[in-house]
């Protein structure tokens, strides 16, 4: 324990309360913006209209967050988070041991993983479609880049430890062609221009990330040995 934790006093069961009843204050403005945006659109969030939606006076947001750009930033902070966190998982799950930077397993193993985070990022998109379009500025209302560049950086760093588990010696370089393959099959469905349902959007990334992956690291996919379409892709319950 430091020093700083030694001489730091208990909270007072009055401030954990407090800071308790803040951080549900918060949360309640958040999903209010998410509420709003899934009905009407990000451009329709605002202080007044989130005010009405969780019915409390005009100035109730005004204590926990400077103003509406300020929610929205959270809100995409949250998001590139969240995205993280899923594609971490979706990797451990895939191929166990691969995240995290360690080297243990076979290179098809960590090629698993590589596959597993690649489509978790396809899921979220699809399952989180407003908080999607915010974080890359789809959906009318553009927050920062450079506000959450920490946040949205740590996606690629993540997919790009994975690569180079694989044997990747362009990690960087691959990360962007992968990133470029997904984000633009999730523009192009957000713009209506394709018609294309969940399945054969991850039957397309699935072709990017057998090609990536065969440039990557040529030497561990002998002749006949492409892997199925489908693996590495969370399986539907």
């Amino acid at each position: 324990m430091t020093r700083d934790k030694q001489d730091r006093p208990e909270p007072t069961p009055a401030q954990r309360r407090r800071e308790r009843e803040r951080a549900e204050a918060r949360e309640s403005i958040l999903s209010a913006a998410r509420d709003v945006a899934r009905r009407d659109g990000w451009d329709t969030v605002t202080m007044r209209r989130l005010a009405d939606e969780i019915e409390y006076s005009a100035n109730f947001a005004y204590r926990y967050f400077t103003g509406r750009d300020d929610i929205l930033l959270t809100l995409v902070r949250e998001g590139f988070t969240q995205l993280q966190d899923a594609m971490a998982t979706a990797a451990a799950h895939a191929a166990p041991g691969s995240v995290g930077g360690s080297t243990a397993g076979a290179s098809g193993t960590a090629a698993a993983a590589v596959r597993g985070a690649a489509h978790a990022y396809l899921d979220f998109a699809l399952a989180e479609p407003e908080l999607y379009q915010l974080m890359y500025g789809l959906g009318g209302v553009r927050v920062s880049a450079t506000d959450a560049w920490d946040e949205g950086q740590a996606v690629g760093d993540l997919l790009a430890g994975l690569l180079i588990t694989a044997g990747d010696t362009r990690p960087e370089q691959h990360v962007l062609q992968l990133w470029a393959m997904a984000h633009g099959l999730i523009a192009l469905l957000v713009v209506g221009r394709v018609s294309v349902d969940a399945d054969g959007l991850h039957a397309l990334l699935e072709d990017a990330l057998t090609d990536c992956l065969i440039r990557a690291r040529p030497a561990a996919l002998a002749p006949g040995t492409i892997p199925d379409s489908r693996q590495g892709r969370p399986q539907s319950s």
